[in-house]
């Protein structure tokens, strides 16, 4: 199973297709309180683009809440969303507790070996969080 990383703070696990927001995300929000994905079902999503470490490219239609921030969430590669996972609606504190089981939805990648290079492995994503402090 391979993690990949953006450094927008999503992750997406290239065996499953499932895409959720990082351990350091989750941090950075503190106690998630709301989650809502349900607007995504079958939609079709393009990766997001970067201008040195800020995106450029807007938002997916997902919300995620604390009492802190509402975060904005990117989608990590492009393709068609084959699943939400609407559990996180009831449960969102699934996020703090264990932000890389707790996938926000499922993606059907229809770019990966063009874009799999825009995306961060588990050393790099780790020096770009250092590089945040």
């Amino acid at each position: 199973m391979a993690i990949w990383y953006t450094k927008t703070h999503q992750w997406y696990n290239d065996e499953t297709g499932e895409v959720g927001l990082t351990p350091y995300a989750a941090e950075q929000l503190g106690e998630i309180s709301f989650v809502d994905v349900d607007a995504l079902e079958g939609a079709e999503l393009s990766q997001v683009t970067m201008d040195g470490d800020e995106p450029s490219s807007d938002p997916i239609d997902a919300t995620v809440e604390s009492s802190k921030a509402v975060g904005d969430v990117y989608c990590p590669v492009s393709g068609t969303v084959s699943a939400v996972n609407s559990d996180l609606m009831d449960e969102p504190e699934k996020i703090n507790e264990n932000a890389l089981t707790a996938w926000l939805f499922k993606i059907d990648a229809s770019n990966w070996d063009a874009e799999k290079g825009n995306l961060l492995d588990d050393a790099a994503y780790k020096s770009h969080i250092a590089s945040l402090s």
